[in-house]
């Protein structure tokens, strides 16, 4: 099974964020995947490695097994086309 991280606000105002993040750990948990959840509104060091392997600050963002798939959209849009299982070794 692959390493996943999700990188998450508990302090973010903006609905579509709020309903992405939850969002996202629907998809993975309604896949069976595992994952780690950091949250960059209170650990720096998560921020700062976020923003260094993807280049972006939105959120949410999806890894896995280090390298960058993308925000809760991204995600949707491999869903669609039949990739992020196999991005998430199912």
């Amino acid at each position: 099974m692959a390493n996943v991280v999700i990188y998450t606000s508990s302090a973010t105002g903006m609905l579509k964020v709020k309903k992405d993040q939850a969002s996202l750990k629907f998809l993975l948990e309604k896949k069976k995947v595992g994952h780690v959840e950091k949250d960059v509104a209170t650990d720096s060091g998560a921020r700062a490695e976020m923003k260094v392997a993807s280049g972006r600050t939105d959120l949410p963002q999806l890894f896995v097994d280090g390298a960058f798939i993308g925000t809760y959209d991204d995600a949707c849009e491999l869903d669609e086309m039949g990739e992020l299982n196999a991005k998430l070794g199912l």
